[in-house]
């Protein structure tokens, strides 16, 4: 197989808007062109890619509609194999999962309490030792920014350390880390620097992964009080500064994105103009390359717009 991405394509083709949802696809990340699709159009749900790992893609299905009996009434976490077969469960009720470099630890978000909660959870596959980090409690039964969006688990090199987006409503979103078996709550993670001034009306952190060497990369989306919009990419050691990697370039909206170990960079930018194409981007360093500009959305195309990415 050559070097290949997952992503998670949104159908324009479904009838009806209780069996619309995404499914994942293989794809070059030399021209962007899809390879094969890697899970069929999953019934009232939805798959949003999460990550490759040793030949294998994991996702997690969201159901869209809940009134149907075969929905789930839970977010779950799957995976398939990149060169094709069927789906098998790995985690219930979860909608984030990791696996960390040496393969022996796990970490998933889940709900406790019957959805009062949302935590992280970390488990040893070998020792069977287990934490759990509770980022949110509910706080009124009629909140309307309920549940937090955690999303982009993603382990250090060292296997002890885990990164994280916290995302509490669309327009407040940071990036933190925890240690992975003492970390109990969210005030015991460390929010990784914004690289923000008071220039900007709004700054968000997106989109965690860890480079060889232990450094966190990370997206810093910008709002100028002008309205101007600006994204880069930022580099941070824990216990130094944060450097910028890659400024993208200018009004680009980076709707999904990924980067390897290595630090080469994939993503996806959402069209200028409602009903516009999509495009691919990948960098290695230098200027970012457009891998591929998809044909503008139509009822014939088979995708209807690109959600999530991963290597």
């Amino acid at each position: 197989i050559p070097p290949v991405f997952a992503a998670s394509l949104g159908s324009a083709t479904e009838p009806t808007a209780g069996n619309r949802g995404d499914r994942v696809a293989l794809l070059s990340s030399t021209t962007g062109q899809r390879l094969r699709w890697l899970t069929q159009p999953p019934a009232h749900a939805s798959d949003e890619v999460l990550s490759v790992r040793d030949g294998w893609v994991y996702f997690v299905r969201y159901p869209i509609d809940l009134s149907s009996r075969s929905a789930t009434p839970s977010p779950a976490v799957w995976r398939v194999r990149l060169a094709g077969g069927r789906a098998g469960l790995v985690q219930a009720d979860a909608s984030g999962y990791a696996v960390s470099p040496d393969g022996r630890t796990v970490a998933y978000v889940t709900s406790a309490d019957h959805g009062n909660a949302v935590e992280i959870v970390t488990r040893n596959l070998r020792t069977k030792k287990r934490n759990t980090i509770v980022m949110s409690t509910r706080p009124d039964p009629g909140a309307n920014n309920w549940p937090p969006n955690i999303s982009g688990l993603t382990w250090a090199p060292d296997d002890l350390h885990l990164a994280v987006q916290f995302e509490l409503t669309a327009a407040i979103s940071s990036v933190l880390v925890f240690e992975a078996f003492t970390a109990s709550t969210i005030t015991d993670g460390r929010a990784a620097p914004a690289l923000c001034t008071a220039a900007y009306d709004q700054c968000e952190e997106a989109d965690p992964a860890y480079l060889a060497r232990g450094q966190l990369s990370y997206v810093i989306q910008r709002l100028s009080r002008g309205g101007a919009a600006s994204a880069s990419l930022a580099a941070w050691q824990p216990g130094g500064r944060a450097s910028p990697r890659l400024s993208f370039p200018q009004g680009m909206q980076t709707q999904a994105y990924d980067m390897t170990a290595r630090g080469q960079a994939i993503w996806a930018s959402a069209p200028a103009r409602p009903g516009g194409p999509w495009s691919i981007w990948r960098w290695s360093g230098g200027p970012p390359v457009q891998i591929v500009a998809l044909p503008r959305p139509s009822p014939g195309a088979p995708y209807d717009g690109i959600d999530a990415i991963a290597w």
